[in-house]
């Protein structure tokens, strides 16, 4: 064959199905994430306070039957913070002994949602923070996108499959944990019917991780597109955070003090205000809340979801078309 034949030909072979074509490029960048030692250091730190919530949900299971040490969980469900919590769940008196399925189902879900808006929060912004800048920016700079999209695959399958990186981090860091506390739980108790009272625990999980993975996965991915360096990416990752929970105390002192209250200390489950929304961590943790059946005393509010919804459209049409731009150039 003369030398001068040889160049792009189409590809006789057998190809893969569309929808698995992101989920290589997904296995693809897992493989080179996941070669960062602060991320391992970061993910195995985060197993203790799982371990912790674990081993409170295991007291709590091997309490209800002994009366010698019901009275230290009693104490918990009795503390000020609990007691406010359950009154926010729409229950009235928590009692252990009349009454310990709802007390099973409001403990379990109340101490997953704690392992939620702390630990597993703060670890989120942490893992992106590491992570997602450079997905899409490192691309950009090396033109590696370009070989991505010269083979079948688009630029919203390319995004995709940059997404089910941080699909998969966040589902490790929140679901798994979790839904082994759940399952522990199930195996400890000494109660036959504790899954017909708490089996509708799991699907709040799934439901919180879902509401975690997708407006964060749309922010990482659109301020990693618009910069071709994931330091910059990085910087604006983290700012965005800090920047909205500092707005938002700024605010909701601001507004006390206009009403001539006395400012208090911030409670974790502070009632619903529109200020919230500066926040994404506020925000994203009140969603969970209601979730997790901690608000259903009060009515129900729809615009931290509105808020969450347009800035996960926004995200992902930004880090679009940003790809889509910079294919055509």
């Amino acid at each position: 064959m003369p030398i001068l034949d040889v160049g792009y030909r189409p590809w006789q072979g057998q190809r893969t199905a569309r929808w698995t074509r992101s989920l290589v490029l997904a296995e693809t960048s897992i493989r080179l994430v996941w070669r960062n030692p602060w991320l391992k250091r970061i993910l195995l730190f985060m197993t203790t306070p799982a371990l912790i919530v674990g081993i409170f949900v295991a007291l709590f299971e091997q309490t209800i039957e002994r009366q010698a040490t019901r009275s230290a969980m009693t104490q918990f469900l009795r503390s000020p913070a609990t007691q406010r919590a359950a009154e926010r769940a729409g229950i009235e008196d928590l009692n252990l002994r009349e009454d310990p399925q709802t007390a099973r189902h409001f403990a379990w879900s109340y101490l997953i949602f704690i392992l939620f808006r702390y630990p597993q929060a703060f670890g989120m912004i942490l893992v992106l923070g590491l992570v997602a800048p450079r997905l899409i920016s490192f691309d950009l700079r090396s033109k590696g996108y370009l070989l991505y999209l010269s083979r079948p695959l688009t630029p919203w399958e390319y995004i995709a499959g940059k997404a089910a990186v941080i699909y998969f981090l966040l589902f490790l860091m929140a679901a798994v944990p979790s839904l082994l506390i759940y399952l522990s739980g199930l195996f400890l108790s000494t109660d036959t019917s504790a899954f017909m009272h708490t089996w509708d625990i799991p699907l709040r999980i799934l439901l919180a991780t879902l509401v975690l993975m997708i407006p964060t996965t749309a922010i990482a991915l659109a301020m990693s597109a618009l910069t071709q360096e994931s330091r910059y990416a990085g910087f604006a990752w983290f700012a965005f955070w800090i920047i909205g929970a500092v707005s938002y105390q700024v605010l909701w002192f601001a507004d006390q003090a206009r009403r001539g209250e006395r400012p208090q200390r911030m409670e974790y489950l502070g009632d619903y205000n529109s200020w919230m929304l500066f926040s994404p961590y506020e925000t994203l943790g009140y969603m969970q809340m209601q979730i997790f059946g901690l608000t259903q005393g009060e009515p129900f509010v729809w615009g931290p979801w509105m808020v969450a919804g347009v800035i996960s459209i926004l995200g992902y049409i930004i880090a679009h078309r940003r790809v889509a731009r910079m294919l055509k150039a």
